[in-house]
């Protein structure tokens, strides 16, 4: 060991190279000599989405110094990329790298199901050091096609059941968030992803709406899957199905109205303030529209109409 800290005194004397060791039979003495060793740094290796999308597939290098980072599909070993050329004549397929960053992204534009597979992000260190990543994309059309079969809530093994907490139909005033919360039971293996529809387009991240969130919790037999949409208005309006992959669908209908249509539909369905004050002290019976609206906003309506 007292041989180790000489030889390191001798080599910054020298100007030479040294670093601290990754995980190496010389890292028991604590150093390593010469070039530092790349090395990856902890990131996602399984990414599922649907086709069309664009899949980013993480790899993050440490250490590179002047290596360079391969990118190869794993089924047939096709080289995609090196350091910033692209070498394939799919032009879908396009690394994403900043300066600033240890960050090797392979970009896949236009996702198909065909690109489904394990994906190879390599360093020509010595020895080569491999990370794979798994890609899944889901064929859009199939889940279209689940959304127009609309299954039962269970199978006939009873596997799987599907659905939103709440009443079937959401009454909202425009500005305020949308929450819906979908529970998947499962006997089995949990569904591969949730999906969440407005009426045919699928909600995620990248939708053009924006102020979208999207939360999954899985604990054993049992996954959930939380959305919520914040300052809603008249065009979020719609049906909005929660769609677990190879599991039955559940669905709600939200309506969205400003505070003149809200005030306009107490009135139609035949409640005034008066009205709203006997139902809280009479128990008079409301037209069902009137009492939904009623039900759920309850003092926001008395002061909408006062």
């Amino acid at each position: 060991m007292k041989g180790i800290h000489v030889l390191r005194h001798l080599l910054l004397l020298m100007g030479l190279p040294f670093a601290l060791a990754s995980a190496s039979s010389e890292q028991r003495e604590g150093w390593w000599l010469g070039r530092p060793r790349p090395y990856f740094a902890e990131s996602p290796t399984n990414l599922t989405i649907i086709s069309g999308q664009t899949a980013y597939l993480p790899c993050r290098v440490h250490m590179l110094g002047d290596r360079s980072v391969t990118w190869m599909r794993g089924r047939d070993l096709h080289i995609l990329t090196v350091g910033l050329v692209t070498y394939s004549a799919d032009e879908r397929f396009q690394v994403l790298h900043t300066q600033e960053t240890d960050d090797w992204t392979l970009q896949v534009q236009y996702s198909q199901p065909r690109d489904s597979g394990t994906y190879k992000c390599q360093v020509n260190s010595d020895p080569k050091i491999v990370r794979n990543v798994f890609l899944s994309v889901t064929d859009k059309r199939f889940l279209d096609g689940q959304l127009y079969k609309m299954p039962a809530t269970t199978g006939e093994d009873g596997e799987y059941g599907t659905h939103i907490v709440g009443g079937e139909a959401r009454f909202l005033q425009a500005g305020s968030s949308l929450s819906l919360e979908c529970v998947v039971t499962h006997t089995r293996a949990p569904p591969t992803a949730v999906l969440w529809y407005h009426d045919h387009s699928v909600l995620d991240y990248d939708s053009p709406r924006g102020g979208i969130s999207l939360q999954v919790e899985k604990s054993g037999e049992q996954t959930t899957s939380r959305l919520l949409l914040s300052s809603v208005r008249e065009s979020d309006s719609g049906n909005y199905t929660c769609l677990p992959v190879n599991a039955p669908t559940a669905s709600v209908s939200v309506h969205v109205n400003s505070a003149d249509e809200l005030r306009a539909a107490v009135h139609q369905g035949g409640i005034s303030l008066a009205a709203h004050r006997q139902v809280g002290v009479g128990g008079a019976a409301l037209p069902p529209v009137a009492a939904a609206i009623v039900g759920l906003y309850g003092a926001r309506v008395v002061a909408l109409l006062s």
